[in-house]
């Protein structure tokens, strides 16, 4: 279907609609957000979800945290993961999932660095460790090392 030709005063009108509505939704969360920085008994996870929907904190590429934000949040708080609820949660699979337990020990600081791997058996994830460190019977990704310098 080919495309509709508008006119210049009609291409303007839209542009400005458009504009109005960006500009309703920005002062709208921006007032949400601001609304819940003046409480003081806000859940950390209200904070956070405001943060992130708030336009002008953008972390990852889609306006919204990385994924290894979100994870290395996740993984602090609980040691075991139930595959599904990630796949419910985050639509994220083994193959995806994969990449971000790598980035995990890849991209965190040494000493933030969670060593989290997936029980297939249990069909769960689960926390090996935490920090610099890997654990003692860990197989998974290693960051290399030459002459004990650390190459990410």
């Amino acid at each position: 279907m080919p495309k509709k030709e508008r006119s210049p005063e009609e291409q303007a009108e839209r542009k400005e609609k458009t504009l109005a509505k960006r500009k309703l939704k920005k002062d709208s969360l921006l007032t949400i957000l601001n609304f819940v920085r003046g409480r003081k008994n806000v859940p950390d996870e209200v904070k956070i979800a405001a943060k992130v929907i708030t336009p002008g904190t953008r972390v990852g590429r889609g306006g919204g945290p990385s994924k290894l934000t979100v994870f290395s949040a996740f993984f602090k708080e609980n040691d075991e993961v139930p595959e599904l609820e990630v796949f419910n949660r985050f639509k994220m699979g083994r193959a995806e999932m994969r990449k971000v337990m790598v980035s995990m020990i890849k991209k965190n600081k040494p000493d933030e660095r969670i060593w989290a791997r997936l029980d297939t058996e249990a069909e769960q994830y689960v926390v090996e460790g935490h920090g610099a460190n890997a654990p003692a019977n860990w197989t998974g990704y290693r960051p290399v090392e030459v002459e004990d310098t650390e190459i990410v």
